[in-house]
């Protein structure tokens, strides 16, 4: 089952947009900013507070075709683990393993597997750099990429607060680089509910839109993410939250014998 291999190459392109860990700078306090940047900058800059988190979810992605979907946990072992399983009619075709130095996964249907650190998506996406932290940050609705006072403008448009940057951000590194410009919607609870990133001369088009928030064990989390990539041809991924849950669960991961590797040079 190829599908959970997509989700994590898409959620990765995302990833990519940050070149270091998500940096958040607050506004000067000396200056005449208005009470709600100020507030804004103070929320964004706050970490979620929580040890383990566990997802029931549906995920679905649509290419040039439509494409089954498939019942998805994930387990959040903050700043240490991510992972996840897929499963359809309740058996199980793919399984993934995220830590901060590793990328393991396996899929049943093709019988191959991934089992790398971070270098086999930077290879494949042409970038040279990932981060662990904004995995985390995507799946749980937090900003994934740098984002400082200085280089955003700031605007409220009815109670709903809009980050613009000032200019385009840099990935990647010679030929393969791009330049995207960056937007952040939040609503008046400082919910994020949409990312847009695009880079105007390669046409690459990145939005996510998060929806539906509830507070779960004195946190905000989405319980629908919607992500659309538009490059020469257009994918759509989506992310339907069912359930959450707190506690430790077990997190067996073990490629089967037999399968094959995916390598990208």
């Amino acid at each position: 089952m190829k599908k959970i291999l997509f989700t994590c190459i898409g959620f990765s392109i995302l990833m990519s947009c940050g070149t270091q860990k998500t940096t958040v700078s607050p506004p000067n306090k000396n200056t005449t900013t208005g009470a709600s940047e100020r507030n804004l900058f103070e929320y964004i800059n706050t970490p979620l507070n929580f040890s383990r988190l566990k997802i029931k979810a549906t995920a679905e992605i649509q290419t040039n075709k439509n494409s089954p979907s498939v019942a998805l946990t994930l387990y959040i072992n903050h700043g240490k683990q991510i992972w996840s399983n897929a499963s359809m009619a309740f058996i199980t075709v793919a399984r993934a393993n995220i830590t901060p130095s590793s990328f393991k996964m396996y899929e049943k249907l093709g019988k191959t597997y991934i089992d790398s650190d971070y270098q086999f998506l930077n290879n494949l996406l042409k970038i040279d750099f990932l981060d662990y932290d904004s995995a985390e940050a995507l799946l749980t609705g937090r900003i994934f990429f740098p984002l400082t006072h200085d280089d955003f403008n700031f605007s409220d448009e009815n109670n709903t607060f809009i980050l613009t940057s000032k200019k385009a951000m840099k990935i990647g590194a010679e030929k393969d680089s791009g330049a995207f410009d960056r937007t952040a919607v939040y609503d008046g609870n400082f919910n994020l509910k949409q990312v847009v990133l695009e880079d105007k001369i390669k046409n690459v088009f990145l939005q996510i839109d998060y929806e539906n928030y509830v507070v779960f064990e004195g946190i905000n989390l989405p319980k629908s993410i919607k992500i659309f990539i538009k490059q020469k041809k257009e994918s759509k991924i989506s992310l339907e939250y069912n359930k959450f849950e707190v506690g430790e669960m077990e997190t067996p991961f073990d490629i089967p014998k037999g399968y094959t590797q995916k390598e990208i040079k």
